[in-house]
């Protein structure tokens, strides 16, 4: 049995919009699009593993909140993964490093929750931990992946980027 097609998140291959957009021009964006798509499967798995540790939070003896744990954890980690895509297709540096920041935002926020739910009980520690060390690969994959970004004329009418 094929475990993979029972994933929430559709493989890198399957976000052919990136295809159209950049069609006969890939070749200039070779470099970005392999950092996103390595970003991408590695979120894939992450997914996964967070998805996973959600379904064993718990209430316990002196917190009960655990359901609402699920959702703010879920709210991130559903967020992150469109905005990789999004980032891709972005055509100026300014929408690239803002859905980068938006992507690292949730991870943390994310990650803040995971960590929090371990201490109050209502998570497994050693699970917790997992995610981050897988994090932690993330985070350089990330790096990897806005070094590719192209600084471009546009400005950005906030001044953020």
């Amino acid at each position: 049995m094929d475990f993979s097609d029972m994933h929430s998140l559709p493989a890198w291959d399957d976000h052919r919009m990136l295809k159209k957009i950049y069609e006969g021009e890939e070749w200039k964006l070779r470099p970005q699009f392999e950092a996103a798509e390595k970003l991408y499967n590695k979120w894939r798995e992450i997914f996964v593993l967070v998805e996973s540790y959600c379904e064993t939070l718990q209430d316990s003896a002196d917190y009960d909140h655990a359901e609402k744990n699920k959702e703010l954890i879920g709210q991130n980690l559903f967020i992150v993964a469109p905005k990789i895509i999004g980032a891709a297709g972005a055509a100026t540096y300014v929408l690239q490093m803002e859905n980068a920041s938006i992507v690292r935002n949730n991870c943390r926020e994310m990650m803040e929750q995971i960590s929090f739910t371990a201490i109050v009980g209502a998570g497994e520690e050693k699970y917790a931990e997992a995610i981050e060390r897988e994090m932690e690969i993330f985070r350089n994959l990330f790096r990897d992946w806005v070094a590719t970004f192209a600084k471009d004329d546009n400005e950005d009418e906030w001044g953020l980027f």
